[in-house]
């Protein structure tokens, strides 16, 4: 039913689609600075019920079940200010369509914030994995220098909700995470002083389509950004990278090839080295894997150009705490190590993690599977695992294509999780294993609420079987 006109002509309402954290904080915000403001959940439960009576008591109209079609603006176009969309609409939706024929503004949570924020100095970081550790790692490496640099955006804090704050006359960096559905919305509007490109590899083809049309909008950032720093390991990146607009360029890597094309690197003595200088060694770094040492050099690039010294820099780096359910040690004890790397949500991520393992581990994956290459997982699992347990809905999936790379050790399929634990206690117990790994390599979404879930779900399910108090880095 559409939606009933009891305002003033004159007055313009400003639509918020979605009540996650960043519509909430977009409501908030927008209030804040007098709009008028509606927002429509398609989605109701209790949670939800209470987020609508604490926005009510601001003067914000909330309906809940309310779904995002076209008809029901029919009424009121001409009162339209802006429609606020939640990053999980794809902005080729049917109504979005409509609306902007009719030259409605459709914009982002982002774009609001970037609105209010744009004369503080931004970090945009994006990629298909690695940002959020970037994201996190930069951050942490800034704060603990004295410059007030939240992590925010697609993790942390919601940027709108930085708007809101009062603090936020007092920031000195806006660190970012942007997700290629936050930067599709706000193409040509957000203007980082620094962008940083983690990855790129084939993931939510279901949204973008192609794979030229996610590299485009991943790269639409990069274009935008005053300063550029780019992954060279990245297989894709590399590819493109006479294509791409100049920048700064990392590896991990020490022949000649690649550093002729980078300005930082790591030497065979396991030094960072800055256009040919030693910087600082890698001795202290405590996260696993090749990924992460590009992430770290990613973040020490942007650390640099913003001028910290290598001696500041490293001095973060020995505070520094990783984010859970990325390669968290959450037990150890009699030669066993036992890794939550839940966050590994598509193939790719999942190589990286497999890859940071020394010996052979026992690999738990499962979920919804995603578009993407498997062949490079199948070859790790047949090079490394010593066994694989598998669970959810691509567990006959997944299966198929590991026996069919030609794995010869154990494979075995489970409904859930706990039924994996439970076993993978007992085959631990019956045989020697130095590492059981958490990979997932798909999405939650078949049987939890985000890899977050997922991860502490598992977390609670190996400290009850194993009886441990485990632990967290």
């Amino acid at each position: 039913m559409p939606i009933k006109n009891n305002s003033k002509k004159e007055e313009k309402i400003n639509f918020v689609i979605g009540l996650g954290r960043s519509g909430f904080w977009a409501a908030k915000y927008l209030r804040s600075i007098g709009k008028r403001v509606i927002v429509w959940e398609s989605k109701e439960n209790k949670e939800l019920l209470e987020t609508k009576e604490i926005l009510e008591k601001i003067d914000i109209s909330v309906c809940l079940n309310k779904q995002f079609l076209f008809d029901e603006f029919s009424t009121c176009l001409k009162q339209i200010e802006s429609i606020v969309v939640s990053p999980a609409i794809p902005f080729d939706h049917k109504t979005i369509i409509k609306l902007k024929e009719r030259g409605i503004v459709v914009i982002g949570e982002i774009n609001i914030a970037w609105e209010s924020l744009k004369n503080i100095n931004w970090i945009g970081i994006t990629g298909t994995n690695g940002k959020t550790t970037v994201t996190h790692l930069l951050s942490h490496i800034l704060r603990e220098n004295n410059l007030f640099a939240p992590f925010a955006g697609n993790i942390g804090t919601p940027l709108c909700e930085i708007a809101y704050s009062t603090k936020s006359k007092n920031i000195d960096w806006i660190v970012a995470e942007l997700s290629s559905f936050q930067i599709e919305i706000a193409t040509d509007c957000i203007k980082p002083k620094i962008g940083i490109w983690t990855t790129f590899t084939p993931d939510h083809l279901d949204r973008h389509k192609t794979l030229d049309n996610y590299f485009e909008i991943k790269n639409s950032l990069l274009k935008q950004s005053e300063f550029r720093i780019y992954n060279y390991d990245d297989k894709y990146l590399k590819e493109n990278f006479k294509s791409l607009l100049n920048g700064i360029w990392i590896t991990t890597n020490s022949n000649e090839l690649d550093t002729d094309h980078c300005d930082y690197w790591i030497n065979n003595e396991h030094f960072i080295v800055e256009r040919r200088e030693k910087l600082l060694s890698l001795k202290n770094f405590k996260l696993k894997g090749n990924h992460n040492t590009q992430n770290l050099l990613l973040a020490v690039a942007a650390a640099r150009k913003i001028g910290l010294s290598p001696e500041r820099i490293k001095n973060a780096l020995l505070s520094y705490e990783q984010l859970p359910h990325r390669m968290e040690t959450i037990f150890q004890h009699d030669e066993l190590e036992i890794i939550n790397d839940s966050k590994a949500t598509n193939f790719d991520s999942s190589v990286a993690g497999i890859n940071a393992i020394k010996g052979s581990p026992i690999i738990i994956s499962g979920g919804r599977l995603k578009n993407g290459d498997s062949i490079e997982w199948v070859k790790i699992i047949n090079k490394k695992a010593k066994a694989v347990f598998l669970f959810g809905e691509s567990s006959q999936t997944l299966k198929k294509l590991i026996l069919e790379g030609g794995f010869k050790n154990d494979i075995l399929t489970f409904n859930d999780l706990s039924e994996v634990i439970n076993y993978a206690y007992s085959y631990i117990k019956n045989n020697q294993a130095e590492t059981l790994l958490f990979s997932p390599s798909c999405s939650s979404f078949d049987q939890f609420r985000d890899y977050e879930q997922r991860g502490d779900i598992f977390k609670k399910l190996i400290h009850e079987k194993f009886n441990i108090k485990f632990f967290a880095h």
